[in-house]
């Protein structure tokens, strides 16, 4: 598979995906743009009305949308001219989406060809699988701790209809003695 074939494939994965894949090929130099990466991703998800968080690219008009909430408004020719300079697109191809990959490309000025080395590809396979147990653990601790509180909601309403029935029970018996004792004195 060319590196050219690599590249349309990683465009082809969801707005996360290429995200996670761009940020492992250039983790040295771009450690620190996680969160802003990560906020690519949910513009792009939500500006995406079809796929959402599914998606893989945005049609050009909803990509000048994507710009202009990052304050990186261009004119449809200066956003051409810039995916082509990364040399991801060819000179005569008009992009009918912009993949969240592409926009990374030129934002970060990063050579394609780098960013489609596999290589460079789960490095931090260690840290990753010891992110997702941890995440794993809080997703557990977090459903255990709902469970434990519907629980005790629970317990809490059957006390309080057990408190309420016996206050009902005693105000009762206090009638019930008071009617005995109104007919004792009669």
């Amino acid at each position: 598979m060319s590196e050219l074939d690599k590249l349309h494939d990683l465009c082809k994965k969801t707005y996360k995906e290429q995200a996670v894949w761009f940020l492992n090929a250039f983790w040295d130099t771009l450690e620190k743009e996680g969160e802003t990466l990560w906020n690519y991703v949910i513009v792009n998800a939500e500006l995406d009305l079809e796929n959402h968080e599914e998606g893989c690219g945005l049609d050009e008009m909803k990509a000048h949308v994507f710009l202009e909430k990052f304050d990186e408004t261009l004119t449809v020719r200066e956003m051409r001219a810039k995916l082509r300079s990364t040399g991801a697109i060819g000179e005569a191809e008009r992009p009918k989406t912009v993949p969240l990959t592409h926009f990374l490309l030129y934002k970060y000025a990063v050579d394609w060809h780098t960013l489609t080395d596999e290589t460079l590809q789960g490095d931090n396979k260690e840290e990753m699988a010891k992110a997702e147990k941890m995440l794993e653990e809080v997703a557990a601790a977090v459903k255990q701790s709902e469970s434990k509180a519907a629980t005790a909601r629970k317990a809490l309403a059957e006390a309080q209809s057990a408190e309420n029935a016996a206050k009902e029970r005693e105000s009762e018996a206090v009638a019930s003695e008071n009617d005995a004792v109104q007919r004792e004195n009669e």
